[in-house]
């Protein structure tokens, strides 16, 4: 007998990364959430989803600039799922967003832009990656919410990873030559996983 139960949730986690005007950063790790929401959607907010894969702009960073922060830009992307599971089996949907709304920069600095759009990327990366575990996921009946938040820790943390790797290499966009082949390897990286892209 099939448990008759549907649920749906967001997990909300979020990058945020910042870099002094001096170039020292700050990074903030992303943070795991388990929000429980009434509907099938995620709370609404402005956010623009990579896979229209528009590239950002500096004036995407519409947030308020904190004036007495001494960071130069703040950055915030998330990977979004929202998912369900009875009678009609195991299903999800997922996003990979950027919140202008809570992304500010005091600089238009080009070069610290393409940083800051790898991060973006890498974001998309891992959402291939949680589509890819999801997909092979067989649920269990009661342990949907357990391993499902299992997974996503798992890749969230992965992505935790990888981004300060990304940063420390690069030493936060300053070493020019370093930044440039990241950039090259983040762009191989999405087309090896281009069949990964059409997430539900």
């Amino acid at each position: 007998m099939q448990l008759r139960f549907i649920a749906f949730f967001a997990l909300l986690p979020c990058w945020q990364h910042t870099v002094w005007p001096d170039g020292t950063p700050h990074i903030q790790q992303p943070a795991v959430a388990l929000q429980r929401v009434a509907t099938s959607q995620a709370p609404a907010r402005e956010q623009i989803d990579w896979r229209s894969r528009r590239l950002l702009t500096w004036n995407d960073f519409k947030a308020e600039p904190v004036t007495t922060a001494p960071n130069a830009a703040l950055t915030s992307t998330s990977i979004l799922i929202n998912y369900k599971y009875g009678s009609s089996g195991f299903s999800y949907h997922l996003q990979c967003v950027f919140y202008p709304g809570k992304s500010w920069t005091k600089v238009s600095s080009g070069r610290i832009l393409a940083h800051e759009q790898g991060h973006f990327d890498i974001t998309q990366l891992y959402t291939r990656k949680m589509h890819q575990a999801l997909a092979a996921y067989k649920p269990r009946d009661g342990k949907v919410e357990e391993d499902v938040t299992r997974i996503y820790k798992e890749i969230a943390d992965q992505q935790a990873v990888f981004q300060k790797q990304y940063d420390t290499e690069t030493n936060f966009s300053r070493d020019y030559e370093t930044q440039a082949k990241w950039l090259e390897k983040i762009t191989a990286m999405l087309k090896e996983t281009e069949e990964l892209k059409n997430y539900p």
